[in-house]
Parts: C-alpha cells; sequence; structure tokens
C-alpha cells in the first residue's frame, strides 16, 4: 500500500520551454506552443551493455543524441522565425530546455541543430507545425573524473 502521506507534486503546463545561447530570438515559451508542447526522444544507450564470455562489460557512452520537438503554432510569428532559421541556417547551438516540472529539471542539449519539419496541414484545423532539432545530451558526467 503507498504512503498516502507523500504528495504527488504537480506539473505546470506554461513551463515547458526553450531558450538558446546563441539564437534568443528562437527563444519558446508556451504561448508559442500547441498544445502538444514540447517532446524529447533520446538515441542509443546511456550505458552500452557489451557481451563477454562470461558476462557483460559496461560502458558508459560519454553522450546520447537528444531530439526535441516544439509544436510551434503557425499563427505566432515565431514559427516564421523558425523558417526563416532553416532557410538560412539550420544549426542552431546550444539550448536549454525546460519541462513542465521545476523538481525534474532542465535539459541542456550543445550543438543542436533543426534536423526536421513535420507535415503540415493548411486546412484551417490544425495550429501547429512541428519542429525538430538535434543535439547533444551529455551523460556520465563522471567518467572524466578518472
Amino acid at each position: 500500500m503507498p504512503n498516502p502521506m507523500i504528495s504527488a507534486g504537480q506539473l505546470n503546463r506554461v513551463r515547458a520551454s526553450a531558450k538558446f545561447t546563441e539564437y534568443p530570438s528562437l527563444n519558446v515559451s508556451a504561448s508559442y506552443l500547441a498544445k502538444e508542447g514540447v517532446e524529447l526522444g533520446f538515441q542509443g544507450n546511456i550505458v552500452q551493455p557489451l557481451p563477454a564470455m562470461a558476462g557483460v562489460v559496461q560502458s558508459p557512452q560519454p553522450y546520447i543524441i537528444c531530439a526535441a520537438k516544439f509544436h510551434l503554432l503557425r499563427s505566432q510569428s515565431l514559427a516564421s522565425l523558425y523558417k526563416a532559421q532553416w532557410e538560412l541556417n539550420a544549426i542552431v547551438g546550444d539550448v536549454r530546455l525546460y519541462t513542465d516540472s521545476n523538481t525534474f529539471g532542465e535539459f541542456d542539449l550543445a550543438n543542436t541543430a533543426i534536423t526536421g519539419v513535420a507535415d503540415m496541414t493548411f486546412a484551417g484545423g490544425e495550429p501547429g507545425v512541428v519542429i525538430t532539432l538535434t543535439g547533444t545530451y551529455f551523460v556520465n558526467s563522471s567518467m572524466w573524473d578518472s
């Protein structure tokens, strides 16, 4: 039986956001997002298990690739700034992603680029355009200490 005295906490729908180091004009806040907000997806293993004759050797990775999807509103000027950016130079540098929980914390991505734009429908029924940024997410930082 779970402890009834432990609070489940809360999520803040309008906390999800992104702040760029080199391109502050691309910063995203909740006002620019469709209901789906921001999504993160990770590619690869944080630790790579390597088969051995009688077990597994664990090999921590120094980074994994992270894809952030921004569900931007096409009706806002920020979406057109992203369009202009991918048409000019899709490499956008470092970004800090804020989640919907101040307890869970942020994600810092290095060397990001606009790597994808989802299909769009222009029939007036869907307000969003999904922009995918892909970058480096550093993990296992203690491995640099040895």
